[in-house]
């Protein structure tokens, strides 16, 4: 079987191909066990010295370049160059499974010549099960984020609430100012806020994926989902935490407990074996037991949670369409919530490391609710 990539490191697959970063496309090709990547003279000394995967062989592109400009096809040239290392390789007669992100302007071209491409999901099953190494790099991960959320609770704690406004330092409290100071941390930590990030509150938490904007309202719920990517590592971290800065009615109380409550019991619900939609399943159990059932876009209107790695969003998937079970090495969120359209919302998120006779909170935070 072999197994072809083209892209930069960017790409998550990539990167866990080669564990190095290169910012232009090239191309990693697997023959059985054998491990190739094809290099020009730019990158080719950078990773041989960074090199952590000492069974990949590094070949300079040079001759083969060469090669591929003799060719009179009359396409882009990347493609030019993969069909000369495929012959080269006596590939073209054989299957070649590639990433579901594979250029298509290249699948459409080596298809044309005949080449059998087939794209897989996952490209890399191991990647849903973390080493020692990778779990490591993400507890370390998730310890530089919690500097995040004590740095939020600290601005929180130091502002005054004058009428309907929250100020800090004399000036307005915005999402805007709050994600500026993350962004700090974030850089200090070599985190990097790849994919965005939430700081939310008012109606906004009511929208699970608003990122927040503008004002941060007293008396009303205030989410904050920080998920950064290491900039060196290439790992996530990915932790929520609801506040509140004033004062809280009974039903926010209410709504916030239900949430905290179902997250202890889906996650003494993880171990390895189990199926993953039967998580998402307690949660909604618990929360309509509570009195909160989830219909016209109100109450528990997104799945459990998701793992994560290389990317924010991996295999296996806590939802009620999931087909996945659960295997000792995923790394996995835990993160219910509860939302009311023109009043709010509450998510708690912590990181789960699944294991063979239950799992492991790799959280080590406190779920506070008022910030006095």
């Amino acid at each position: 079987m072999s197994k072809l990539i083209y892209a930069d490191t960017k790409n998550s697959n990539m990167f866990y191909a080669v564990k190095s970063h290169i910012s232009d496309p090239f191309l990693y090709l697997e023959i059985g066990r054998k491990k190739y990547v094809f290099l020009d003279h730019r990158e080719f000394a950078v990773f041989k010295e960074n090199n952590r995967n000492k069974k990949i062989e590094i070949i300079l592109v040079e001759d083969l370049l060469k090669k591929a400009l003799k060719l009179k096809n009359k396409t882009l040239f990347p493609n030019k160059l993969i069909l000369t290392i495929l012959r080269e390789f006596d590939l073209l007669n054989k299957e070649i499974k590639v990433p579901s992100d594979f250029p298509i302007f290249m699948a459409d071209f080596l298809r044309n010549k005949q080449i059998k491409i087939t794209p897989v999901t996952p490209f890399f099953p191991k990647r849903k099960i973390k080493s020692k190494a990778e779990i490591k790099l993400i507890k370390e991960n998730i310890k530089n984020t919690l500097e995040v959320f004590k740095k939020i609770e600290n601005i929180l704690k130091e502002s005054e609430i004058k009428k309907d406004k929250i100020y800090f330092q004399g000036k307005i409290l915005t999402s805007e100012f709050l994600k500026y100071e993350v962004e700090k941390i974030l850089l200090e930590k070599n985190m990097t806020n790849q994919e965005g990030l939430i700081i939310s509150s008012g109606y906004q938490t009511a929208i699970p994926h608003h990122r927040g904007s503008g004002e941060i309202k007293p008396n009303t719920f205030i989410i904050c989902d920080i998920f950064p990517r290491n900039r060196e590592n290439g790992y996530f971290a990915d932790i929520t935490r609801t506040y509140v800065k004033g004062k809280t009615s009974k039903r926010m109380m209410k709504i916030f407990n239900a949430v905290k409550k179902v997250q202890v019991k889906a996650i003494k619900s993880i171990k390895a074996g189990v199926e993953a939609k039967k998580i998402n399943e307690i949660c909604e159990k618990s929360f309509e037991k509570d009195g909160f059932k989830t219909r016209g876009g109100r109450g528990f209107i997104h799945s459990t949670g998701h793992s994560f790695g290389l990317d924010v969003h991996e295999k296996p998937y806590l939802g009620k369409l999931s087909e996945d079970v659960l295997e000792a090495g995923n790394v996995v969120t835990v993160e219910p919530g509860l939302y009311f359209p023109k009043f709010g919302g509450v998510r708690i998120e912590d990181d789960i490391l699944v294991t063979k006779d239950g799992s492991e909170n790799l959280v080590d935070y406190p779920k506070v609710l008022v910030i006095k």
